[in-house]
C-alpha cells in the first residue's frame, strides 16, 4: 500500500507535477547538490523510497540510519543496515580488513549468510545481508542506485520508473500518461480508454459501475458501508508463470481502498485462476468506496512487477487505470457465468 498523504501538501502537491511542463529538482526536494550530512541523505532517501531514517544511538564508527516504520520497503531492497561514518579511519573499520571484490564490495560470513558491505562516497556504509552465496540480487542493485541518487542528489540516473514523479513533471492521477516513482513505488499510470501494458500483463478495463447493494440468490443481501464501485476489466498474462493472484485495489487520492472481499468469490470470470502465460481472463471486481470519495477521481490498480515464480505484488511495481473515462456501465458478463446483478 502506498500512501501518497507522506509527500505533504494537496492533490497538487502529492503527484509532484502538473504534467504541463514547469516541473524543476526543487519540487521533489532533491537540489542537485551532494549531501554532505546524514540529515540531508535521509532526506533525499526518503524522497526516492518513501522510507523515513532515523539516527539510532548506539553506533561506535558514526551515525547509524534506520527506517522508522513503515513503508519499510523490504521486497524492493531487503535487508539492510545504513551507517554515516564519523571519518575514514571509522568507514574503513566498518569495510573490515578483508580486500573488496571487482564491485567494491566487501564480503563478511554471518552465521549462515553472506553480509555484504559497500561504502558510497565518502561516509556512507552500507550492510546488506545476502544469501547462502556470495551472491547479489536485484534488490541489492534497486538499493545500490538509491543510494547513489541520494548521495548525488539528483535522480537521473535512475530508470525513469524509478524516479520521483516531480522531477519527471508528471502526474499519475492526471495530464500526460508515462511512468514515474510514487512513494518510492515505480508507476506505469494510461487512461481507461486506454490499454495497460506492463512485464506482468496487459490490462483494459471495460466498465465500471457504482450500486448499494448486491443481491445473490440464495444469499441474503451484501450492503456497502459507502457504496459498491464495481469494475469490469480483463487481463492478459504476459510472464512466464501462471497468475496465482491480482489483489486489485482503487487508489483514490491519499486513500487506499481494497477489493471488497465479502462479494470477492461471487463475482464472475471466465475461468478461474490461476492464470496461464498468454491466456485472458475477464472478470469483476467491487470496491467498498466512502460516501465521501468518488472512484473516478481516482485509479484502478494492479501489480506490474513479478521476480521469479513470486506472485506480482504492488511492492515491487504497479500499474494505474485512470478511471475519470472509464464507460458508466457494465459489459455483458463472460458467457456461461451466473451474474449477480448489482442494484441501483
Amino acid at each position: 500500500m502506498i500512501l501518497l498523504a507522506a509527500c505533504g501538501g494537496d492533490d497538487s502537491d502529492i503527484a509532484g507535477g502538473d504534467g504541463d511542463g514547469g516541473g524543476d529538482k526543487k519540487a521533489s526536494g532533491l537540489s542537485g547538490e551532494r549531501s554532505e550530512s546524514p540529515d540531508k541523505f535521509a532526506e533525499n532517501f526518503q524522497r526516492l523510497t518513501g522510507v523515513e531514517l532515523r539516527p539510532m544511538p548506539g553506533e561506535q564508527f558514526g551515525t547509524r540510519l534506520q527506517a522508522a516504520g513503515e513503508p519499510d520497503r523490504f521486497l524492493r531492497f531487503g535487508v539492510y543496515t545504513l551507517i554515516w561514518s564519523k571519518d575514514d579511519e571509522n568507514r574503513e573499520k566498518l569495510l573490515g580488513k578483508g580486500p573488496a571484490d571487482d564491485d567494491g564490495i566487501h564480503w563478511k560470513k554471518t552465521g549462515s549468510s553472506y553480509t555484504a558491505i559497500k561504502s558510497y562516497g565518502s561516509r556512507l556504509v552500507l550492510r546488506w545481508v545476502g544469501r547462502t552465496q556470495k551472491s547479489l540480487t536485484v534488490q541489492f542493485e534497486r538499493l545500490s542506485r538509491v543510494l547513489e541518487a541520494a548521495l548525488e542528489g539528483d535522480s537521473d540516473s535512475l530508470p525513469e520508473g524509478e524516479q520521483p514523479c516531480a522531477d519527471r513533471d508528471l502526474n499519475p492521477t492526471k495530464g500526460e500518461t508515462g511512468e514515474c516513482s510514487v512513494e518510492g513505488i515505480p508507476t506505469t499510470f494510461v487512461n481507461a480508454d486506454q490499454t495497460l501494458s506492463t512485464p506482468v500483463a496487459d490490462v483494459r478495463v471495460h466498465g465500471m459501475q457504482d450500486t448499494g447493494e448486491f443481491r445473490f440468490k440464495g444469499l441474503a443481501p451484501i450492503t456497502a458501508k459507502g457504496r459498491f464501485t464495481v469494475v469490469s476489466y480483463e487481463v492478459t498474462n504476459k510472464s512466464d508463470y501462471p497468475l496465482l493472484y491480482l489483489h486489485p485495489q482503487l487508489q483514490i487520492g491519499d486513500k487506499v481502498v481494497p477489493e471488497n472481499p465479502d462479494t470477492a468469490f461471487l463475482l464472475p470470470r471466465s475461468r478461474s485462476l490461476p492464470l496461464p502465460p498468454g491466456q485472458t481472463i475477464k472478470l469483476r471486481t467491487a470496491f467498498d468506496v466512502p460516501e465521501s470519495l468518488d472512484a473516478r477521481d481516482g485509479a484502478f490498480v494492479l501489480p506490474a512487477e513479478r521476480e521469479g515464480k513470486k506472485d506480482p505484488t504492488n511492492e515491487l511495481a504497479q500499474g494505474w487505470i485512470r478511471l475519470e473515462k472509464a464507460e458508466s456501465k457494465l459489459p455483458a458478463a463472460p458467457k456461461g457465468t451466473s451474474v449477480p446483478t448489482p442494484e441501483s
